[in-house]
């Protein structure tokens, strides 16, 4: 079931997930592994319109709360059921609540036993909660994804979500686990990327039901022209200038409308299935993103390769020009990980697919409808490492086709931004961490060191960095890894919290 980008990253974002927390320090990212995130996306894309399977962690079972389908009055008290995951195998009765919406990836119990939020619920008696957000993995209000179904998911519905749990949370951990929690445990929000954005509004929004948060890599900045992404991919490559030598000759190529000369060129690349110039232009940016987004350098000491270095040996190659090299890179990249390219890259393919069980549907919903987060080609005359046609319009132009003609793609996104505050949330307690190797870092507290001090002067909030990690490093990452800054990190955060609470 092919879909724009948007989608495709949504299910790379759970597959990166699942990877490190399965993983050990002796692995790596690289796009050659034989279990790399990208092969595992390819599985869930396979039976992405499956109903999840019931699954154990240990001793830990699936319970469901029942949910209001909307807060806002459509449909009174109707409810649907909420997939909720509980380990208080650390709780000390009055310990902290630590609850982590699971945000554009389904509620795994892999979150139980590994990832930040389990290491801190165990370093300080707590209890971890998992809830998994409305519209993805079993979580859902309505029987098919059509349209007008979608109109439930809604940032507003999310956040009151969260807030109705917390409130009714005291019964229904009672009588799911026979633990007790009440007004004396302090609750504390933990997140990553969109879930880190939730992590921090549930805070500002609701002060009384949280009285701290932990947010990693969250793009708190919401915008519809993130040309900014491409610019942190070229800083972290150091082939970046070659890449982008060959980029522009592509897109001579791809102005001259010479349709014999681009044909030849799209199967040089191994993606002569593309009809679209559009389409065959942003499947470009799949490598260089998903090494950048989810670099993780190789363990010391290992054999493991370097995702970077790998990616830009290919430029090494002088007899060649760039464009061919980049042509050679993707054509490997794409049998090596056995990308069909008609699946995977033809934007709007699949838009009348309305069946349940699509996580990247309704990501790319809420990114047509309230986030936009298209990742442009940067205007002129800044460097660019993807085509002039990866455009804010073309990211967007699939909305109507998937979901009618009134999701535009282009949302206000001022609206919100000035309602929760952007980079600036006014909140106090909030620990933000950032890998610096993230692109979505450009969009959160790390982007500029003034940002990071107001926000830091502003309530006992902390700003973590870490020059070598990339997105969400600190937050899924289940291994002692102590040579990229990970551990200093964590010591970071476990501080920051045992001061707050």
């Amino acid at each position: 079931n092919a879909e724009p980008l948007a989608m495709r990253q949504a299910q790379l974002q759970r597959a990166w997930a699942e990877y490190l927390l399965s993983s050990d320090s002796s692995l790596d990212n690289s796009q050659y592994t034989t279990d790399s995130p990208v092969l595992r996306m390819a599985r869930l894309q396979s039976s992405a319109q499956q109903k999840p399977k019931l699954k154990r962690q240990g001793s830990y079972q699936e319970y469901y709360f029942d949910q209001k389908i909307d807060h806002f009055g459509l449909r009174g008290n109707d409810t649907f059921k909420q997939k909720i995951y509980i380990n208080g195998d650390n709780y000390v009765p009055g310990g902290p609540v630590y609850l982590f919406n699971s945000g554009e990836t389904p509620a795994s119990p892999s979150y139980l036993v590994a990832g930040e939020p389990y290491v801190l619920a165990k370093a300080t008696g707590g209890m971890l909660i998992i809830m998994e957000h409305r519209y993805y993995g079993v979580s859902y209000p309505v029987s098919d994804m059509s349209g007008p179904n979608m109109r439930y998911l809604t940032l507003e519905n999310a956040l009151e979500d969260i807030a109705y749990f917390v409130r009714s949370a005291p019964a229904f951990v009672n009588k799911s686990v026979g633990l007790t929690i009440g007004s004396e445990n302090k609750w504390i929000a933990t997140g990553g990327s969109y879930s880190g954005n939730l992590a921090v509004w549930v805070r500002r929004e609701y002060p009384d039901l949280f009285h701290a948060a932990y947010a990693s890599s969250a793009p708190l900045l919401i915008s519809t022209n993130f040309y900014q992404y491409d610019q942190v991919v070229g800083r972290a490559l150091p082939c970046a200038q070659n890449i982008s030598d060959a980029i522009l000759t592509l897109d001579a190529i791809l102005d001259s409308g010479d349709r014999s000369l681009i044909a030849s060129w799209k199967n040089a690349f191994g993606l002569g299935a593309l009809k679209s110039d559009s389409d065959f232009a942003g499947a470009l940016t799949d490598q260089l993103s998903n090494t950048v987004q989810y670099y993780m350098p190789p363990a010391k000491g290992s054999n493991s390769a370097d995702a970077i270095d790998t990616l830009c040996s290919w430029f090494n190659r002088s007899y060649n020009i760039p464009l061919q090299n980049f042509a050679d890179m993707t054509a490997a990249y794409i049998r090596n990980n056995r990308i069909n390219p008609a699946s995977a890259y033809s934007s709007a393919s699949g838009a009348d697919n309305i069946d349940l069980y699509q996580d990247g549907r309704s990501w790319y919903y809420q990114t047509c409808t309230q986030f936009g987060y298209w990742q442009a080609a940067p205007p002129e005359p800044l460097r660019r490492l993807r085509s002039k046609y990866v455009t804010k319009e073309w990211q967007s132009k699939p909305c109507q086709a998937f979901f009618g003609e009134g999701v535009t793609g282009q949302p206000d996104v001022s609206v919100l931004n000035k309602r929760l505050g952007g980079l600036f949330p006014s909140v106090s307690r909030v620990v933000f961490v950032n890998g610096l190797n993230d692109p979505w870092s450009e969009l959160s507290v790390a982007s500029d060191p003034s940002v990071a001090a107001i926000n830091m002067a502003y309530g006992d909030n902390v700003v973590i960095t870490m020059s070598k990690a990339s997105h969400v490093t600190d937050f899924y990452f289940s291994s002692s890894r102590t040579d990229f800054g990970v551990d200093i990190a964590r010591k970071r955060i476990l501080a920051a919290i045992k001061s707050f609470l």
